[in-house]
């Protein structure tokens, strides 16, 4: 079995641990993860959207609907209960190859070539 390994995690310039959303209940922050290979160096650039209930309602009130897709749902921006939900998320996607580990990750993550065709 291949071990995962998260190898970053940003939102830009801002401090993960001590960032904090301008409007703390209503937001929805899209982060880049760095997913590869343990004892690999890099990985694969994946992102995903940290957003709140609110958020989420207030799009549906706007647009009559929303269709969420690569999202993590959480009341306010915890970032600890962030990243241990999004280690888990990586450490349940583990297989015996990369390209298995890849579709279980796309499940939840957008990966940078998704629907990339040569």
């Amino acid at each position: 079995m291949n071990k995962l390994n998260l190898k970053g995690i940003d939102f830009g310039t801002e401090n993960l641990e001590a960032y904090t959303p301008e409007v703390s209940g209503n937001f929805c922050v899209w982060l880049n993860l760095t997913i590869g290979l343990e004892n690999i160096d890099g990985g694969h650039l994946f992102q995903v959207g940290i957003c709140t209930t609110s958020w989420l309602e207030h799009q549906t009130l706007t647009k009559g609907f929303y269709i969420p897709r690569h999202m993590i749902i959480v009341n306010d921006f915890d970032y600890q209960l962030i990243k241990s939900t999004i280690d888990g998320i990586i450490s349940s996607a583990e297989r015996a190859t990369w390209e298995q580990s890849l579709q279980i990750l796309c499940r939840f993550f957008s990966w940078e070539y998704e629907d990339y065709q040569s």
